[in-house]
This record gives structure tokens, C-alpha cells and sequence, in this order.
């Protein structure tokens, strides 16, 4: 009796185990579906990216992105990172949402588990929740990380380690309490801190934790959550261009309207914070004060409405007037020296040794249309630019004197321009729309170079800037101006549901098409060619891009042979950005590469004979056809694209097929065993064998032309001079019996 109710026991048990906790259609197929109460409980769940997780419980939205649809949850137990890149969850919640009944899958994805939903949950259960971030200490978020891990947490008095620096995106920052320090990082895009100066001083400092393969951070969602400790008076002194003093004007600073003098306030917390400053007759000063670690005196500038104002283009200046500076330009010598008139042109000679010049030719006060992209144009020439000291186009949207360095710089003319070949220079003003701007030309220096200025104009921008080639286009200034590259280019790699990218060249340089709006809608296949491409010049993290503005229309060419340039690792630099090479014999360190096969969004190590470098896969499983292949364990030579985040260059393969079997050792007959050594050489190559006696040895350039030969004389070690070498790639071929053997040799 016994055994039978064991038995039945055991069956009962057995068939409860496997009834479902209840079920869900997804794709068509029925999954079960594993109910949890809390997100402590999903978090201790396995994150196998299989099961399918309720979360029965109520959760409050803390944060959410457009990237990734990514949104911060939590309950009173924990909290969790939805990462919702398919778009699943399309009802739309506010901040302090509750959500009920949120099914996903879990998995792990450097270092941050996520939640990845399955079905939308619906409307919001409830709403203006108060979450109360959980108070905790540097050594609680270094040591007990996972405990927090996308749940709102307060660290208090802690500061920032080097507060002289802005805030950018995606952008690593110490931060410390005196004794244990921990990273701060701009991990959440479009935030309004970026691009405003890390705040100095004492802090409590509000954030979610949140990881990524590089380590452990603590993100805060927007300026509210860093909360200054500190407090300092802050007192402003009005003055208008000449340094005049003025006392009734409208202030308005920190929430607080004064009317006229003295402006003072009291307590400000440290920190960046905007005022305005009104006066009628006068335009309207907008600025900024930072904050930091003492009382602080502000001169705010007050610029008067100029009856001359320049306000109908085109607007000219050719400098053969009788009058210099022209009516209505200013002239400010800071220095020795300083602009006069030469043959009808605006020129500034170079001081004599030991006087130092800093010289500003300053145009009209001028009010730029609204919604409407103007370029500055001029004619230069330059001379003894190798005592070259500084001459620029500087812009003010205040002040026009000098003195009170509301200028910066728009342009940098250090090139070197023949006297009788003056060359035109067009700097686009479409970041200045709709502002009272002053244009200048700065000149610096003691003892050196000379500048002439000519045909200034300011007008209406047409609607693109021609230039022949790659080249010339990444040499222009980026900003709203649009150019054309009226020369034919070729497609080497797309990447179109990555921001609808595609790298082009020809052949002077190359550049990576940015196309996230999707304005070009021809399709083309790899290697077509493309004629009258326009769009803006950008970058993203130092990589220069194109975004077009218009569809080119149909390929102008089709199947063009684009031969790889060859390369090594530590060849690559900026100015091959986008361009398709090859690089010979590459390895992948394993011990540095976390993946056994390809992912996105991850980086490999790399390294050939003469650099480390990396392959960095973008944030798109679909961007290349090798994702889920395992990372090859021997050498390969591959065919890349460069790419480059901020200083470090990268290579991107764009296809399995660019993961060749290494060509660096070609065997002709019969292998030798063959050691060449150093290799990159300068001054002598060595070669030895260590299964046979060599005959002859020789050299040839890429050209297949012989350009070293020497005979080995039937030893095993052999020495050859390559310092007449040019520096580029060679190949050894290595003779001994009927065994012929060739290298590639790198000459540095």
C-alpha cells in the first residue's frame, strides 16, 4: 500500500510540475508563462531569453529613452531596464506611470540584465506616483552594485573629480566622496545637462545604476538630479560697449527680477544658470554664470540697437574706399601694429621683433535673417607663413569690442596662400539664424606673417556649395551648408537599417553617408556608382559624415572594381576614414574578447605585426552577415572599412567573405621554414631558414620590378641592406634547390 500511494504521490507531483502558470500567444505559438510578484523576483529568475516572465505586480516608470524604446522600472523590492528595441510596448506613459502585468524575456547584455517585453502592457494602472530615490553610500553602489542596478538611488556629498570640463554624450566622469571614488556617465541621450559645465563643489547626486561591458555607472536623468550643496552671492555689473556703466536696466536671474541697480543675489546655489538682460534701445543680452566655489561679480554687456545696423544683402566690402576702416567698421588694437589699407585691399603686416600684434577688424553690427542660412565670403592671400602667429574669423552675438570676449572663432586661416593667387574662403553662418551678430578678423603674432583681406560679402546661401571630389568636401567647414560633390562616387558598404548608412569613395578620400531621415530612397547595390551627392558635412565622435539632403536618383555606373588599399593596423588614420582596405594576417585576442562569436554592438581586439587595434560592430544585428559566427581562432586577412570613435581608429569587415585565409606567407613550390626579421625593417632585414641553405634572395616592389638581389651563398642566414629602401610594402622571395618561398616585407 505503501509503494502505490508513493507512486501516485510521485505522478501527481510530477504532472502539477509540468501545468503552466499560464500561457501566451506569441508569433502565432503558444509560450508558457511564469508569473513573478516583484522585480526582485524577476531579477533572481533565470535570464535564459527563452521563458516568458509576468510581472504581476505594479512597477513605476522612472525614466525612459527613444533609444532602444529603453525604460527604467521598479517596485519597492528592486529595479530592472526594459530594453524594448523592437518597438513591442507602443502605449505611451509619462514619468511616475504605474504598469501592471509588463511579460518579457530576460537576458544579460554587458553586465545590465534587461527585461524584454513580449506584448504591450496597456494603459497605465495608475500615475503621478512620489518615488523616493533610496538613499546610499559610494561604498553601497561600488560593493553591492547588482543591488541597485536600474533602481533611482541618492549618493549624498559626493563631487565631481575634475570639474573643469562640459558634460557630452556618452562621456565617462570620476566622481568621489572623499574616500572611495565611483564613475558618473552620460549614458542617457538629449539629457539637458549636455553640453553645460560639470558642476564643482559638494553634490547630492540622483541616478539610475546602470552597466555596460566597460564597467559599473550611476546616470542622472536631467539636472534636477544634481542638487549643489554649496551656495555664493553672485553680483552683476551692466555695462554697454565702451564700459560704460548702466543702472536701469531689466535683470532677470535664478527665478528673480531686478529693475535696476545694484544686482545683487544672494545664496545661488553652485551650479550654471541663464539670465536676461532688457534695456529699452538696446538688443536683449542673454548669457550665462557659473557657480563654483567663491562669490562671484558678473560684467553682463549691454549692446545698443546701432541706427546703421546692417539688415538688406547682399552686404559688400572691397576696402578701396577713401575711408579705412570703412564707415561703420570698427578697428581695435590690442597689441603692436594693426590693419590698414593696401591696394584696396584690408591688410595686416607682420610687427617687428618683440612687438606683439592682436589686431580686430570688425564689421557693421548685423541682424542675420530668421529662418534663412547666410555665407560669409572673402578673397585672402597670406605671406611668411612659416613665422605664421594666428589670423581667424571670429563671430559675436554680443559685444562687438574685443575686450569683453564674446568672440569665437569660425575659422582658423593658417593655410599658406600665394601672394598673387588670392584664394576665396565661404564659412557658413546657419548656426547664427535670426541673431545681431559682429563678424571680425583676428590677427596675432610677434615677428610674423602677413594677411590681406578682400571681396568680403554676406548673403543668401545658395542651395549647395560644389566640389569635385571627397577630398576637397572633407576639407570643407561643417555646419547648415549644404555641398555637392559634382564628381562621381562608388558604394563599398551599407548598412542601411543603421541609420540608413553607406560608406562611398573615389579616388582621393572617402566618407561614411549618414542618411537616418531616409531622404535617399534609390536603392543601389554594392559597388555602384553615384553622381551629384549633396548634403550636410558633420561628425559623430571624430568620424566626418555626409547627411544628405536629396536623392541623387539612379546609379551612374554599376559593378566598379574598387581594389582595397593595403594597409597595416598602424597605418590607419582619420584621413582614411571610410575607406576600404586590407589588412594582412590579423589575429584576434582571446584573452581581451568576451564573445565566442560575433554580436553587435561589441568590440574585438585585433592585432597584426605592427599595432593592436579593434573591430567594432554597430548597434544593428543586421548590419553585417556574420553575426552569431563564431570569432576566428587563426590569423585572417581582412577587408574593412575604417571607422573611427573619438581618437581610436577602427576596422569594420563588411561581409563574411572578408575574413580571407592569410596571404602574408605565399608559397610558390615548396615551403620553406623561413623566419624574416624585424618586419616593419628600416636600416637591415635578416632572413634565415632553419631546414635548408639559401641561394639567393630578392626584393621587389610591388610593381613586380627587382630592386635587391643578393646571393645567399648556400648558408641558412643571410643580411640585406634595405635602408635605400622608400618606405611602403615588398615581397622577399626566398630561393633554395626547386623551393621558392615569398614574404611580404613592410620598409618603414
Amino acid at each position: 500500500m505503501k509503494t502505490y500511494l508513493l507512486t501516485i504521490t510521485t505522478v501527481l507531483i510530477s504532472f502539477l510540475m509540468v501545468i503552466p502558470l499560464g500561457s501566451m500567444a506569441v508569433n502565432g505559438n503558444t509560450k508558457d508563462v511564469v508569473e513573478v510578484g516583484t522585480i526582485q523576483e524577476l531579477r533572481e529568475a533565470e535570464d535564459d531569453g527563452e521563458t516568458v516572465y509576468e510581472l504581476t505586480g505594479e512597477a513605476i516608470l522612472t525614466y525612459q529613452q527613444g533609444f532602444r524604446n529603453q525604460k527604467y522600472i521598479q517596485d519597492e523590492t528592486a529595479g530592472i531596464m526594459i530594453d524594448d528595441d523592437d518597438g513591442i510596448i507602443t502605449t505611451e506613459y509619462d514619468i511616475y506611470d504605474g504598469i501592471t502585468g509588463i511579460t518579457g524575456t530576460l537576458s544579460t547584455y554587458g553586465n545590465m540584465l534587461q527585461f524584454v517585453p513580449e506584448e504591450d502592457p496597456g494603459e497605465a494602472t495608475s500615475s503621478d506616483n512620489e518615488v523616493e530615490p533610496l538613499v546610499i553610500t559610494m561604498d553601497d553602489f561600488v560593493n553591492n552594485f547588482m543591488d541597485y542596478q536600474a533602481r533611482l538611488v541618492t549618493i549624498e556629498e559626493v563631487y565631481f573629480v575634475d570639474a573643469d570640463q562640459t558634460f557630452s554624450n556618452g562621456t565617462e566622469y570620476d566622481i568621489s566622496d572623499g574616500e572611495t571614488e565611483a564613475t558618473f556617465r552620460t549614458t542617457f541621450y538629449g539629457v539637458d545637462y549636455i553640453g553645460d559645465p560639470v558642476p564643482a563643489g559638494d553634490l547630492n547626486m540622483t541616478g539610475l545604476p546602470n552597466s555596460r561591458s566597460e564597467g559599473d555607472f550611476i546616470s542622472s536623468r536631467n539636472w534636477n538630479d544634481i542638487e549643489p550643496l554649496d551656495a555664493y552671492d553672485v553680483t552683476f555689473n551692466v555695462v554697454d560697449e565702451d564700459n560704460n556703466e548702466i543702472d536701469d536696466a531689466q535683470l532677470e536671474f535664478y527665478g528673480e527680477t531686478i529693475e535696476s541697480a545694484p544686482y545683487f543675489f544672494e545664496d545661488i546655489p553652485v551650479g550654471t544658470y541663464d539670465y536676461t538682460l532688457t534695456k529699452e534701445g538696446y538688443h536683449t543680452t542673454h548669457g550665462q554664470v557659473t557657480v563654483s566655489d567663491s562669490d562671484l561679480t558678473h560684467t553682463a554687456v549691454l549692446v545698443e540697437v546701432d541706427p546703421d545696423m546692417v539688415n538688406e544683402f547682399p552686404f559688400e566690402e572691397t576696402f578701396d574706399g577713401t575711408e579705412f576702416p570703412p564707415a561703420s567698421w570698427a578697428h581695435y588694437s590690442l597689441g603692436e601694429g594693426g590693419w590698414e589699407q593696401d591696394d584696396g585691399s584690408a591688410y595686416h603686416d607682420a610687427t617687428a621683433e618683440g612687438e606683439e600684434a592682436n589686431s580686430w577688424l570688425i564689421t557693421p553690427q548685423i541682424q542675420l535673417p530668421e529662418d534663412e542660412n547666410m555665407l560669409f565670403t572673402f578673397l585672402e592671400n597670406n605671406q611668411f607663413m612659416t613665422d605664421y602667429g594666428y589670423s581667424g574669423v571670429m563671430i559675436s552675438t554680443g559685444s562687438g569690442n574685443p575686450e569683453h570676449g564674446h568672440f569665437q572663432e569660425i575659422y582658423e586661416s593658417d593655410g599658406n596662400i600665394g601672394v598673387q593667387d588670392p584664394e576665396e574662403t565661404l564659412l557658413s553662418l546657419g548656426d547664427y539664424t535670426g541673431e545681431v551678430v559682429y563678424l571680425a578678423f583676428n590677427y596675432e603674432g610677434e615677428f610674423a606673417h602677413r594677411w590681406w583681406i578682400n571681396e568680403v560679402m554676406l548673403d543668401f546661401a545658395p542651395g549647395a556649395i560644389e566640389v569635385p571630389d571627397i577630398a576637397t568636401l572633407r576639407e570643407q567647414e561643417m555646419g547648415d551648408l549644404p555641398y555637392k560633390i559634382t564628381g562621381e562616387v562608388f558604394i563599398t558598404h551599407q548598412q542601411l537599417s543603421y541609420y540608413g548608412q553607406f560608406y562611398i569613395q573615389d579616388e582621393t578620400a572617402a566618407i561614411v553617408v549618414h542618411d537616418s531621415d531616409g531622404i535617399i530612397e534609390t536603392e543601389y547595390d554594392l559597388y555602384d556608382g553615384i553622381t551629384g551627392l549633396t548634403g550636410y558635412l558633420d561628425e559623430f565622435n571624430n568620424l566626418m559624415q555626409i547627411e544628405p539632403t536629396e536623392d541623387p536618383g539612379e546609379a551612374t555606373s554599376q559593378d566598379n572594381e574598387i581594389e582595397p588599399a593595403e594597409m597595416t593596423l598602424a597605418d590607419l588614420a582619420p584621413e582614411h576614414q571610410a575607406k576600404l582596405i586590407v589588412v594582412r594576417n590579423v589575429h584576434f585576442d582571446h584573452d581581451e574578447i568576451e564573445e565566442e562569436t560575433f554580436v553587435h554592438n561589441a568590440g574585438y581586439a585585433i592585432y597584426d605585426d605592427t599595432a593592436e587595434s579593434q573591430i567594432y560592430i554597430p548597434n544593428d544585428p543586421n548590419v553585417v552577415d556574420y553575426i552569431g559566427e563564431p570569432v576566428p581562432e587563426t590569423p585572417k586577412d581582412l577587408i574593412a572599412v575604417v571607422g573611427q570613435f573619438q581618437a581610436e581608429m577602427q576596422i569594420l569587415p563588411r561581409m563574411l567573405d572578408d575574413f580571407m585565409e592569410p596571404t602574408t606567407n605565399v608559397i610558390d613550390v615548396d615551403q620553406l621554414e623561413l623566419r624574416v626579421y624585424p618586419n616593419p625593417a628600416t636600416d637591415y632585414v635578416t632572413v634565415m631558414s632553419s631546414d635548408a641553405h639559401l641561394d639567393h634572395v630578392r626584393i621587389y616592389n610591388l610593381h613586380g620590378q627587382l630592386v635587391i638581389e643578393q646571393s645567399a651563398q648556400e648558408s641558412g642566414r643571410i643580411q640585406l641592406n634595405v635602408a635605400p629602401l622608400s618606405p611602403g610594402m615588398y615581397v622577399i622571395e626566398v630561393s633554395s634547390d626547386d623551393r621558392i618561398s615569398t614574404r611580404k616585407l613592410q620598409i618603414q
